[in-house]
């Protein structure tokens, strides 16, 4: 399940991108099955990952500096109030704060050892936090100090969003579900037909739409796989939406309004055969499309079975944390037509001998094609404009490791490939 990133336009011809056109950025987090993806705009984003590894990029996912926090859990969820302020809740009832816009990341005393799948913000310094065994936690100081709730149920608790200050919901196991209008002074258990579990809550205008399936698929026990998709507007009567188009069960929705939304599923199967699929409905759930449909090999897998997070911080621009994986659209690369799957260029030995190695271009016409050298955290290593036909390369003072070579033209990555400096 855990592969080694492959960002090449092969994936744009081979592996069936349709409609909005997904692709890889240039990002590799290291043992990641875990976290969360927040967006502040359409080129902020943060990323929490697995042992505590915070990543923030400004220029849209193509660089990431990385902030290691220090607190070896897994990571689950994380959310803003602010362009400073942010939190990230985990296992064993870690909570992590910036104040800084993710320079620096801090834990709280959260009061449980708990884990803690999921918090939201509902006004100035009012933060809120849900986790297992009916775990609910609430702060009106910014995260000083909070007072802990365990009286409303002994469900798993899995999701937590507000509509506004007032307005919000908390998703759970069993098909619990509960409801307040008083900005968390009350919460209120609202009847759902099912009794399965309930996850990745989304709250629009008019609706609120719930994924439900079951909990602890895949490899461990913070998995997910939806089945149904219900939806309300009036906490009372439900729609209830099959997912058919997946093989199995979807890992995480979003919706961005009243009828746009996305779903995402994917798996790797003992045929030696891995998928990635992301499904949009444009009529608030009647109907789904295929937004991206990626078929490989186990070479190339990027699946992250059961562990997905899709957000959207515009109605066109949507990221997908996707284990050691990101996935962007609108993420464009250029000249689709002018490239041979994959075999542009070539480079060898690889692994590299004493960070030497040579580069081939398998084309004629060169003019205008560069290189980069980034490092899997996205920080640009080495960059080389005038290139020949043979190139001989030298980059002896990177530490062993992976790395990713770029064909760039015109500003865009038009390919990619993996390199590797071994001893």
């Amino acid at each position: 399940m855990k592969k080694l990133l492959l960002l090449t336009i092969l994936l744009h011809s081979i592996f069936g991108f349709s409609q909005e056109i997904w692709n890889y950025l240039p990002i590799e987090i290291t043992d990641n099955y875990h976290g969360a993806i927040c967006p502040i705009d359409e080129n902020t984003v943060h990323v929490v990952s697995d042992y505590g590894k915070f990543y923030k990029t400004t220029d849209g996912g193509e660089s990431w500096t990385q902030f290691d926090s220090g607190v070896n859990e897994f990571f689950f969820d994380l959310t803003f109030d602010s362009p400073n302020n942010g939190y990230a809740v985990g296992d064993k009832g870690k909570i992590l704060k910036t104040s800084n816009a993710g320079q620096t990341w801090s834990a709280l005393n959260s009061g449980t050892t708990e884990a803690l799948l999921s918090i939201d913000v509902n006004a100035s310094n009012s933060i809120w936090g849900v986790g297992y065994n009916g775990t609910i936690l609430h702060s009106t100081d910014g995260g000083n100090s909070w007072v802990l709730n365990v009286s409303l149920t002994t469900e798993n608790l899995n999701d937590i969003k507000f509509k506004n200050e007032n307005v919000g919901y908390i998703a759970g196991s069993n098909g619990s579900l509960f409801f307040t209008e008083n900005a968390g002074a009350d919460w209120t258990q609202i009847a759902i037909p099912t009794n399965n579990d309930l996850s990745s809550i989304s709250v629009t205008d008019s609706n609120v739409y719930l994924l439900s399936g079951y909990n602890g698929v895949g490899w461990d026990e913070y998995t997910f796989e939806g089945e149904q998709v219900y939806k309300t507007n009036d906490n009372e009567n439900w729609d209830q939406f099959y997912i058919e188009n997946f093989l199995t069960g979807a890992a995480d929705m979003y919706f961005f309004n009243d009828e746009l939304g996305y779903m995402i599923t994917s798996n790797a199967l003992v045929c030696d055969c891995c998928y990635v699929l992301i499904d949009k409905t444009t009529d608030g759930g009647n109907t789904w499309t295929e937004s991206l449909n990626e078929e490989t090999d186990a070479a190339n897998c990027h699946a992250n079975v059961g562990s997905a997070n899709i957000v959207f911080p515009l109605e066109d621009v949507g990221y997908v944390l996707l284990g050691p994986n990101i996935l962007k659209t609108p993420y464009e690369t250029a000249a689709v037509e002018d490239f041979d799957n994959g075999k542009t260029f070539s480079i060898y030995p690889n692994p590299t001998i004493n960070g030497k190695f040579n580069l081939q271009f398998n084309i004629s016409d060169i003019e205008g094609i560069s290189i980069e050298i980034l490092d899997i955290n996205g920080r640009m290593l080495f960059a080389q404009t005038k290139l020949k036909e043979n190139n001989s390369i030298s980059i002896p003072n990177i530490s062993e490791g992976i790395y990713f070579v770029n064909l760039v033209k015109n500003g865009k990555i038009m390919m990619s490939r993996k390199l590797i400096k071994g001893h």
